[in-house]
């Protein structure tokens, strides 16, 4: 992995004809793309993936933790690292951790804090862990989508590089198939913006 990989990835995508989107609600077709971050450790290594977007002029959403022992949405540095990526032209919003709280409730606090902060109406939210949202993927969290529901999760490609997993030879698997039923990307900036010898030693890093 690294930033240079990255890019080749985008501009396969790009050269493939794949519509990026981040509107969540539209209308899904064989050529549309959710580019989705979960933003799980750093918020630089975010910006970082978010510039190299920007500049090959394709937009993504990012979802921030509000329970994430790395770092502090609402500390002033955070908050302006946020705004800059929505600035950008990506989507913002908020990535859920439901192991966090005793019960599922406290996602409303959560959206709340961020909406208003951020000055944003959460309308897709990514799970962090979503163990049994896997069961039962139609489950909304108090009205509002989330990135597991079938329409994202089965109906369309999913791919994710969770866990370090190496997802270019699965999307030239995807083209080479011909699937006419839309790609949903999940990236994790960790893994493309450190070049280290396995997983593990990245995420000690």
């Amino acid at each position: 992995y690294s930033i240079s990989k990255y890019e080749s990835l985008i501009v396969n995508l790009l050269a493939n004809n794949m519509k990026f989107s981040i509107k969540w609600n539209q209308k899904i077709t064989s050529k549309t793309l959710f580019l989705r971050h979960d933003v799980d450790f750093s918020l630089t290594h975010a910006h970082t993936i978010a510039k190299k977007e920007r500049d090959l002029g394709v937009a993504s959403t990012y979802f921030f933790m509000m329970s994430s022992n790395m770092y502090n949405i609402f500390s002033s540095r955070s908050r302006e690292i946020i705004k800059s990526i929505e600035n950008m032209g990506h989507k913002i919003s908020l990535h859920f951790d439901p192991t966090a709280y005793p019960k599922i409730k406290y996602f409303v606090f959560e959206k709340y804090a961020f909406e208003n902060t951020f000055n944003q109406k959460i309308d897709i939210v990514s799970i962090h862990r979503p163990g049994k949202f896997l069961k039962n993927n139609n489950v909304e969290l108090f009205g509002v989508s989330q990135s597991y529901q079938n329409n994202y999760f089965k109906e369309m490609t999913y791919i994710s590089d969770s866990g370090g997993k190496d997802v270019i030879p699965l999307i030239d698997n995807y083209f080479a198939t011909k699937k006419n039923n839309g790609l949903h990307l999940l990236i994790h900036p960790i893994w493309w913006c450190q070049k280290n010898s396995s997983p593990t030693k990245t995420l000690n890093n």
